[in-house]
C-alpha cells in the first residue's frame, strides 16, 4: 500500500500570499530585529534606502550568512509518526488480515491515530537561510540578499481515521488493535473513514511543503533635503528579483524523501520589486531619528510548478532610533502590517527593540527584545550579539531564541531561534 502523496500538490492555481519582514543582518538579529530607522551603511539598501544619507563611513562592504528555525505545534508530532512507523505499520497489518499482529504494532497504530487527532490545522515548521553581500558608496548601495522560507504543514483528515484496511485477497476490513480481530467491510465505508485511504489513494493526509527563496539585486540611493522643521531623507530601492518556489505533498511519517530530485517541485521565475523609504530628524530633538518603508510595494509575483504563484507581500514597517551619547544607541521597529507566512493561520507583526553599546572603538556589544503581537506561540525572543575588529575588518555574531520551547527528538527546542555571522569593512 505504501505510496508517496500526490507529487505535485493541488494547493491552488490561484495566487498565494506570503511575506514576513526578516531580520537580516548581524546589527538587526542582535538588536530585537530593528533596522528601518538604525541599519546604517550597506544595509540600508534593505532596511530602509532613505538611512545611507546617514553614514559614518564612505564605504562599506558586508558579507554575512544566517539561518533561522521556527516550529508551531508540530515538531514533536511528526518525530513521533516518523518514530511509529505509521505506513509501514499499516502495510503490515493490511498484509496480516486473519493473522496475529505483533504488540508494537498494536500499540503504534493505536498511539498514532491518537497523535492525529491531535494535531489542530493552525501548525508548522519554518526554515529561513539567509546570505548577503552589500556595498555602500555614500548615497548609493548595491547588494546581493538571498532569503529563504521554507514551510512544512501537517493536514489531516479528520472525518478519515479508522483502522480499516484493503486485504491482499481485495476484501476490506475493519480492524480493532484491542482485540487484534478483523471484520469486513464495504468498499464504501473503507473509503470514506479509512486512515489507510486516507494517506494512500485518497491523499488528505499528508505534509504540505511550499516555500520562497529570494535573490534580491537592489540599487539604491538617498538624498537629504534641510527643512525648516529638520532633515528629512528619502530613499528608494530598484529591485531584480529571482524567485525560486517550492511546492511538494509528502508522506506524514516521511523522511524527507531524499531519493526523489528535488528540483522537480521547483520553479524559477523573474520579477522586478520597489522599495522606498523616508527618515526624519527633527531639528529641536536631533539625537531622534524617525523612519518608514514600505517594501515590494508592487507585490512581485513568482510561478509555481502548479501554474499557480506566491506573491511576495507589501511590507510597511516604522522604527526609531536615539543616540545617547557616542557610545550608545537606542532603537525600537514595529510592523504596522501583519504580514502572512507559509504556516497556516501564522501571522507576523513584530515589535522590537534593542541597544547598541560602544565601549572602545574595536568593539561593540548589542542586545534586544522582540515580541510579534499577531501571534504569542514563541513568547519573548531575545537577542544579543558582539562586533570587534578595526574599522576595516570586523568579525560580527548574533542570535535570537524564543523564551517558549517545543520538543524533537526527546529534547527540549526553543519555538524560534537564528543566528548570523558577518564580516564587515568600512573605510
Amino acid at each position: 500500500m505504501k505510496k508517496t502523496i500526490s507529487i505535485i500538490t493541488a494547493l491552488t492555481l490561484s495566487s498565494l500570499s506570503a511575506g514576513e519582514f526578516q531580520s537580516l543582518g548581524h546589527h538587526s538579529t542582535s538588536m530585537g530585529g530593528v533596522g528601518v530607522a538604525s541599519a546604517k551603511g550597506s544595509m540600508a539598501g534593505y532596511f530602509n534606502p532613505a538611512l545611507l544619507t546617514q553614514s559614518k563611513s564612505k564605504v562599506e562592504v558586508a558579507l554575512g550568512v544566517g539561518a533561522a528555525l521556527r516550529e508551531n505545534n508540530i515538531g514533536e508530532q511528526l518525530d513521533t509518526l516518523k518514530t511509529l512507523e505509521l505506513t509501514d505499520t499499516i502495510d503490515r497489518i493490511a498484509n496480516n488480515v486473519g493473522g496475529t499482529n505483533t504488540q508494537t504494532d498494536r500499540d503504534n497504530i493505536k498511539e498514532a491515530k491518537k497523535l492525529l487527532k491531535s494535531i489542530g490545522t493552525k501548525n508548522g515548521i519554518a526554515i529561513m537561510p539567509t546570505a548577503y553581500l552589500s556595498t555602500q558608496v555614500n548615497e548609493y548601495a548595491i547588494g546581493i540578499y538571498g532569503t529563504g522560507d521554507i514551510s512544512a504543514t501537517a493536514h489531516v483528515d479528520n472525518k478519515r481515521l479508522d483502522l480499516s484496511v484493503k486485504g491482499n485477497d481485495g476484501k476490506y476490513y475493519n480492524y480493532n488493535p484491542d482485540t487484534d480481530q478483523y471484520s469486513e467491510i464495504t468498499q464504501a465505508a473503507y473509503e470514506e473513514g479509512s486512515l489507510e485511504s486516507a494517506i494512500g489513494e485518497n491523499g488528505t493526509t499528508y505534509v504540505d511543503v511550499k516555500g520562497l527563496a529570494l535573490l534580491e539585486v537592489p540599487v539604491s540611493y538617498a538624498k537629504a533635503f534641510d527643512l525648516k522643521q529638520g532633515e528629512l531623507s528619502v530613499g528608494g530601492s530598484l529591485k531584480l528579483m529571482k524567485g525560486s518556489t517550492f511546492v511538494k505533498r509528502m508522506d506524514i511519517d516521511s523522511e524527507d524523501n531524499t531519493d526523489e530530485n528535488l528540483d522537480d517541485y521547483k520553479k524559477d521565475s523573474s520579477n522586478v520589486g520597489l522599495d522606498l523609504g523616508v527618515l526624519f530628524r527633527p531639528s529641536n530633538v536631533k539625537k531622534l531619528s524617525v523612519g518608514l518603508v514600505a517594501k515590494n510595494i508592487n507585490s512581485p509575483k513568482f510561478d509555481t510548478i502548479d501554474g499557480g504563484s506566491l506573491k511576495a507581500d507589501m511590507q510597511l514597517r516604522t522604527g526609531l532610533l536615539y543616540n545617547y551619547n557616542e557610545q550608545v544607541e537606542l532603537a525600537m521597529d514595529l510592523d504596522v502590517t501583519s504580514n502572512e507566512t507559509f504556516i497556516p493561520g501564522y501571522d507576523s507583526q513584530q515589535l522590537g527593540m534593542g541597544v547598541n553599546y560602544k565601549p572602545a572603538s574595536w568593539v561593540s556589544l548589542r542586545a534586544g527584545l522582540m515580541q510579534n503581537l499577531a501571534n504569542s506561540n514563541e513568547g519573548v525572543i531575545y537577542s544579543a550579539g558582539f562586533g570587534i575588529g578595526v574599522q576595516a575588518l570586523s568579525l560580527d555574531v548574533a542570535a535570537q531564541m524564543a523564551s517558549k520551547s517545543g520538543s524533537y527528538d526527546g529534547e527540549d527546542v526553543p519555538k524560534f531561534a537564528k543566528v548570523n555571522v558577518a564580516l564587515v569593512s568600512r573605510w
